[in-house]
């Protein structure tokens, strides 16, 4: 009877558990099915949240489409008209456009991440982002600002004439006749002969060259060009020599100084001076070389006509034209505007020459490779004497000793080149001062304030000329130091890294990054080291001061602990550079700059920058 009881117990209890268990499970089925209700309203909503903050990046992607051209636009205004509404306004639309590249960056990043589905993500990464951009309306601030600064600059560039942009190159460097102030400028005899003997207007042999060579007399690119080709092509009467270099090197004033040459004035029956700058237009050109040889003003626009008038007026003449300030845009649109430019000359008597001044390399490549003269700047003695002249005047005789000391520490400096002898001249003229003296040589050449026609406004029209994906490459150039030998191949790379280069996919972006090294390359804006080993290039010193004066709000060079209080608040990229008394606790501070993309180290010590690091790229979201 007991063991009957006892089983009924056990039955009972078992029937009672499995009833709990009934209801555990059915309350727990309950529970599940809430919970995955919930998630699955949690995922839609996320879903669509992002297909909101999708249109609005759809949205601010599309505001951003004219932003480049804008404020390229308003590059030009700030810099050829000297306007300072426009100046103060291009920091701030160009912070805002990289903020705006930023977020659309790390918007396709999270969604990459979660793929195409987002409610099918158990982790949801992106949502602390997503929330953040949804809750504080970012999209929405950056396209009302964007906005306002639109209207802002566009009202004032509605002021001016649009098209003046195009005609930069005269706007800022003056069309330049073929006289000179003989009083101001030194005579470049030797540069002059060199000149000569590629013109073959001074006839030499080989032999003797070679002898002038080895002697040190003369370049060694001189001497090639006597043992090459005379012409490009057998059956042209026209030799065709380009005098390259920098801007502000001299290369105007040296083809001045060819012109009036009076061995020139014998030899030649013709000679003809045509300031380019940036319109090689054939047609232009044809009419100032009839109206100045010919005294003939036709008012034609066919170009059959003007030539054919042309080649019958210089066909038993022997001529020299100088073609100064040539561009890039001689070779643009590989529309062989040389050649068509050409083609009426070569009817000329043997012997003819055309003579070109030029700051690109590519441009002296095409119009002949064999005959160039590479100008780099002015003898040192020539250049002593003509800062001099800028700095003390006609009385230099008179000036204290302490002075001439303090110029000859700066005479270094200006490598050479005579513009930038007579900005500096320009300034220090100004007070006959040791202590302004002093001040002067221990600043940066871009630190001091230029006027429109001195050494780095000139400069500075290489950049504006860049296309703009070659812009932002060039200016991160100002992130290393003076006299830094660059590697391609490690360039590119951080290029690349720090998302210079204009987005595409696979070797197609590292192609892309080479091909924007080649045209800086031929642009003149850098240029291989002659010592150093094959991949090794250079940036002319006054050119990187020209950098650093354009990237001032984008980038900045930490020399010191000081610096650190100086570094603009919305900086891109920073370099630091020695800098002994920095500490990690300095270092530590980058981190307050949130919108950093990359840091650049030279000569800091591993054991300060290692642990500093860790912080960065813990805090700077946007650093590579």
């Amino acid at each position: 009877m007991d063991l009957f009881l006892t089983a009924n117990s056990l039955v009972s209890d078992a029937n009672q558990w499995f009833e709990f268990l009934s209801t555990a499970f059915s309350g727990a089925g309950e529970l599940l099915s809430r919970w995955r209700e919930r998630r699955r309203g949690e995922a839609e909503r996320r879903q669509q949240m992002w297909k909101e903050e999708d249109a609005k990046m759809k949205q601010l992607h599309y505001c951003m489409l004219d932003l480049p051209d804008l404020i390229n636009h308003a590059e030009w205004l700030s810099f050829v008209k000297d306007d300072k509404e426009v100046a103060k306004l291009l920091p701030k639309i160009k912070s805002r456009l990289y903020d705006a590249y930023e977020l659309l960056e790390e918007f396709n990043h999270h969604r990459f991440q979660i793929g195409l589905n987002p409610c099918e993500s158990e982790e949801q990464v992106g949502d602390d982002f997503l929330q953040s951009i949804a809750d504080g309306n970012i999209v929405r601030g950056i396209l009302d600002y964007l906005s306002y600064l639109r209207s802002a600059i566009g009202s004032v560039a509605d002021r001016r004439v649009r098209s003046e942009q195009d005609k930069f190159g005269k706007l800022l460097r003056p069309a330049m006749s073929a006289f000179y102030d003989r009083s101001m400028v030194q005579s470049l005899k030797k540069e002059v002969d060199e000149v000569l003997y590629l013109l073959e207007v001074k006839k030499i042999s080989c032999t003797v060259l070679l002898r002038l060579h080895e002697n040190g007399e003369i370049r060694g690119e001189l001497l090639q060009a006597a043992k090459g080709p005379r012409q490009e092509t057998s059956d042209d009467n026209v030799i065709v020599v380009g005098i390259a270099g920098i801007g502000g090197v001299g290369k105007t004033t040296l083809a001045q100084q060819v012109f009036n040459d009076e061995r020139v004035d014998k030899f030649f029956d013709l000679k003809i001076w045509i300031s380019v700058s940036d319109d090689f237009d054939v047609k232009r050109l044809t009419k100032e070389i009839l109206q100045s040889a010919l005294e003939n003003s036709m008012q034609s626009n066919n170009l059959c006509s003007l030539q054919q008038v042309l080649t019958q007026g210089i066909v038993k003449s022997r001529f020299l034209l100088v073609l100064d300030d040539v561009w890039d845009d001689l070779y643009a649109n590989q529309d062989n505007r040389w050649q068509n430019f050409l083609e009426p000359l070569k009817t000329a008597q043997q012997g003819s020459a055309i003579l070109l001044t030029t700051r690109s390399q590519r441009v002296a490549d095409l119009v002949n490779e064999n005959r160039q003269f590479q100008l780099e700047g002015l003898p040192p003695k020539i250049f002593s004497k003509l800062f001099k002249a800028c700095a003390f005047g006609n009385d230099s005789c008179q000036v204290n000793t302490e002075l001439k000391s303090i110029g000859k520490m700066i005479i270094p400096q200006l490598k050479r080149y005579p513009l930038a002898a007579e900005t500096l001249g320009r300034l220090l003229k100004l007070r006959l001062d040791k202590k302004y003296w002093n001040w002067v040589s221990e600043r940066e050449l871009w630190e001091l304030k230029q006027e429109k026609y001195d050494i780095l406004p000139v400069l500075r029209l290489s950049y504006m000329y860049l296309p703009r994906h070659l812009r932002s490459c060039f200016l991160f150039y100002s992130m290393y130091p003076k006299g830094h030998q660059f590697d391609k191949d490690a360039l590119v790379n951080n290029w690349i890294a720090a998302g210079l280069v204009e987005s595409c996919k696979g070797d197609k972006l590292e192609s892309d990054a080479y091909q924007y090294f080649e045209e800086l390359l031929h642009r003149s804006l850098l240029h291989k080291e002659a010592s150093a080993e094959s991949s090794k290039y250079v940036m002319h010193e006054l050119m990187h001061d020209m950098a650093q004066l354009v990237s001032e709000n984008d980038c900045f060079i930490i020399k010191c602990s000081e610096d650190i209080q100086k570094i603009p608040e919305d900086v891109r990229h920073l370099s630091i550079i020695g800098g002994s008394d920095l500490s990690e606790t300095n270092l530590r501070k980058l981190c307050e700059y949130k919108k950093l993309r990359s840091i650049v180290c030279h000569g800091v010590n591993s054991d300060i920058v290692t642990p500093a690091a860790k912080h960065w790229f813990e805090l700077l979201e946007f650093l590579y």
